[in-house]
């Protein structure tokens, strides 16, 4: 702080402080210096005199017993959710495996640390304070354990302006926090744009063991989407009903994330040239879907990575049914007419759905790092007739977030400008990023890069469907520039398409990208 001074400097002179003249400098900085050494002195010696107050010697091996603990200041915090976060702390072994018997000052401490911690892992404190007062009510030796708080505020709304994704939105954000008392969260999040013309999401999350580390939610989303030329020019509405659990620090052993899913979505407004497999998928369908997702990341930059790893695996079991059209989430929805794309692909049809990406990231020199990054995913037909399979649950692959040098969904077997997607896919992309020389410090990078990928359906001869799948793959490399926004990365590159198959959509030259993960 004294460093920070710079004159001139507002008047608080107090006879009493001896605070010397603002024109002196150099003194100013060594009054405010000294006095800041006395203030911890202070602290120093009232904790001493506190600790001798507890009747304590100078070692960690004291006698010393927790009677109770108590939390002031949690005014919109339930106390059976607080008594059930503490519980756990009380009861838990210490490292050095101390019993109740054998409580010492030193396991005190550390439970004290431990609840502290658990206290700010809630995130519904400002500010958190622990004192060892001795119990008024105990036999000497019993504490209390005293936790002063500041409950942070409840409410929270936003609005904002984003881009990603390859389009632009504006959103409102609102969050109510403790509702229940729980360190619950009850969120809601609408939004409109270029490309997702509106969305929205309701949420409520919270804690379901002490450690809070598990969390359940529940949630409605809904969206109404274009589908772009690949997609035969239609409008995809959706509203889902999700349910699940999460659990996991994110740190060694990852998170994992099992949802239950029921979705309603109808496919309309498409174009006269829109092909038969999108075609198929008009009108309204449910889906019920349960899905398992495992994330590791360790990558110490999301955009530019010199170290650390990436792994995401995610499993779904699926059940898609056609249904007539519902007039009540046609009225809600404006559900647009099928209209002369005549639904087709009655039935029911089951599907599991398995999906792995890593990614890996070296430092080479200074200001230059090497990232490489895998997808790949499988689609398998367990019921029904793999031609009735939605059009949005089969894979798409293509565009300025995968493979570069291709258009949206560009990749894959086609029916005229339509893409029908593919039950089989794997990407790669070797990206080697490094500072402008002259201008290191800049958030602009250099990029130089190389993909491959091949989207296909799979076929009954194992064999062959792998050879296909390795033998002709589409590649694609080019350079350009990469602008760090965080959190978003806006890409500016010069692709040159080197391998395609036939009929795949191809994107030479400038090819601008704008979002969150890229391969």
């Amino acid at each position: 702080m004294a460093d920070a001074l710079r004159p001139p400097l507002q008047s608080t002179v107090r006879p009493s402080d001896r605070e010397p003249s603002q024109d002196d400098l150099a003194k100013l900085r060594a009054w405010h210096e000294e006095r800041l050494q006395r203030k911890l002195r202070g602290e120093y010696e009232s904790q001493q005199l506190h600790l001798a107050e507890l009747q304590l010697n100078d070692t960690l091996d004291c006698p010393l017993r927790i009677a109770s603990v108590k939390v002031h200041g949690a005014t919109h915090t339930s106390k059976a959710f607080l008594d059930w976060l503490i519980r756990l702390r009380l009861t838990s072994p210490q490292p050095d495996h101390s019993t109740d018997a054998q409580s010492t000052l030193q396991s005190v401490l550390q439970t004290t640390r431990a609840i502290s911690d658990s206290l700010s892992a809630t995130d519904l404190f400002r500010t958190i304070s622990a004192r060892v007062d001795r119990s008024p009510e105990g036999t000497p030796g019993d504490v209390d354990l005293n936790f002063t708080v500041t409950e942070r505020g409840r409410f929270f709304v936003k609005t904002a302006t984003e881009i990603g994704n390859c389009e632009g939105t504006a959103s409102i954000t609102a969050r109510l926090t403790n509702v229940l008392g729980r360190a619950d969260t009850l969120t809601f999040n609408s939004s409109v744009g270029t490309k997702t013309k509106r969305a929205f999401d309701a949420s409520f999350s919270l804690p379901v063991s002490p450690s809070l580390n598990t969390t359940a939610f529940l949630s409605l989303v809904g969206a109404d989407r274009e589908l772009g030329i690949q997609g035969g020019s239609g409008r995809e509405e959706r509203v889902a009903i999700k349910a699940g659990l999460r659990h996991g620090d994110g740190l060694e052993n990852g998170v994992h994330e099992l949802t239950a899913e029921a979705l309603w979505r109808s496919i309309g407004n498409l174009a006269p040239e829109a092909g038969l497999g999108v075609r198929q998928s008009a009108g309204p369908a449910l889906k019920a879907a349960l899905a398992h997702r495992w994330t590791l990341n360790t990558l110490n930059d999301h955009i530019m990575p010199s170290k650390g790893t990436l792994l995401r695996i995610a499993q779904e079991l699926a059940v898609t049914k056609r249904i007539p059209p519902s007039p009540f989430l046609g009225s809600l929805w404006s559900t647009s007419d099928v209209g002369n794309n005549g639904g087709m692909g009655e039935g029911s049809t089951a599907f599991c759905k398995i999906e792995a990406e890593a990614k890996r990231g070296w430092a080479l020199t200074r200001g230059s790092a090497l990232s490489l990054c895998g997808r790949s995913g499988l689609l398998q037909v367990l019921a029904g007739n793999s031609d009735t399979l939605h059009w949005s649950d089969r894979f798409h692959l293509g565009g300025p977030l995968s493979v570069r040098g291709f258009s949206a969904d560009g990749m894959g077997p086609r029916e005229r400008t339509t893409s029908l997607g593919g039950t089989l896919y794997y990407a790669l992309g070797l990206s080697l990023l490094s500072d402008i020389p002259i201008r290191p410090t800049w958030p602009i990078k250099l990029h130089t890069w190389v993909n491959v990928g091949r989207l296909q359906d799979r076929s009954q001869d194992v064999r062959s469907t792998v050879h296909t799948l390795l033998t002709r793959p589409s590649v694609s490399a080019g350079l350009g520039l990469v602008y760090r926004l965080d959190p978003i990365r806006v890409e500016a590159n010069v692709a040159f398409p080197l391998a395609a198959s036939r009929g795949e959509g191809l994107r030479r030259g400038i090819q601008v990208g704008i979002g969150l993960e890229m391969l």
